[in-house]
């Protein structure tokens, strides 16, 4: 018990201003433990994965860092920015904080480390991919790049992409469609709301039917929400359903709206 007490505690960061400057000094990935107290899972991580031997080798070339997601500070404010709703998680982050691989829940010690295998080979794909990016022809390659990037929370290298592929006449009606949905997407996630509002716009001089185009208009009203407009949602709504009474967001719509109408009877209009 002391030995893996020791081993534990020994090389272990707890803060990620500390971590991420180590991780660019030797250009290495942050293996992150987002952890709680109550999480019984996460202490039997502590106890019987982290001092293994399987595990020391495995990130022997990472650096470690361990964040309560409780402690209303750093480790809450990363569980929040990287979406994390069950524990334990485990990301595994780049220098500039974004994701090269996610994991999940509680493994012993072999299965775990062969976990960790399988997603840094899959973020070594992805490196390989942008190696790769100059020479791609290929629009939907180049929309799949750019959407991974996001997934990645890389948000200005996606959104770099998916300018880029807009602004290209040549594009696949298809690709040019969820190439502008996409780009609206991250500018919401982004919070660049005014920014959304008119890539929607732009794609609505082009294209009024499909999937994508409902899609684009429920992310309008989201918009709309997100601001504060909530008379602006409205309205978006309602033309959505005298628009497409047959849709299948119909009943999401129906969801929201009374209590969006509510509010704007109420008098809580920006």
């Amino acid at each position: 018990m002391l030995f893996a007490q020791q081993a534990f505690a020994g090389p272990w960061l707890t803060s990620l201003n500390a971590a991420q400057k180590q991780a660019k000094a030797k250009n290495e990935l942050i293996f992150v433990d987002l952890f709680a107290d109550w999480c019984g899972w996460c202490h039997r991580m502590e106890q019987e994965v982290f001092p293994s031997e399987a595990f020391q080798d495995a990130t022997a070339n990472k650096v470690l860092l361990r964040l309560n997601t409780e402690d209303g500070g750093e480790g809450t404010r990363l569980a929040q920015n990287f979406s994390v709703t069950t524990l334990p998680t485990f990301l595994l982050l780049t220098p500039d904080l974004t994701v090269a691989g996610v994991i999940h829940g509680y493994l012993p010690a072999k299965p775990f480390v062969e976990s960790m295998a399988d997603v840094e080979k899959e973020y070594q794909k992805f490196l390989k991919q942008i190696a790769g990016e100059p020479n791609e022809r290929d629009p939907a390659r180049r929309l799949e790049l750019a959407k991974e990037f996001r997934e990645r929370y890389a948000y200005t290298e996606s959104e770099k992409r998916l300018l880029k592929l807009v602004q290209d006449p040549k594009l696949p009606p298809d690709v040019r469609d969820e190439a502008y949905y996409e780009l609206a997407l991250t500018q919401v996630m982004t919070r660049q709301y005014d920014d959304a509002l008119k890539t929607l716009g732009k794609f609505a001089t082009f294209q009024n039917k499909g999937d994508l185009f409902e899609r684009s208009r429920l992310l309008a009203g989201d918009v709309y929400v997100q601001q504060g407009d909530y008379r602006g949602a409205v309205k978006e709504f309602q033309a959505f359903k005298a628009a497409f009474p047959r849709s299948q967001y119909i009943p999401n719509i129906d969801a929201v709206l009374p209590q969006l109408q509510k509010r704007v009877a109420a008098g809580r209009v920006q």
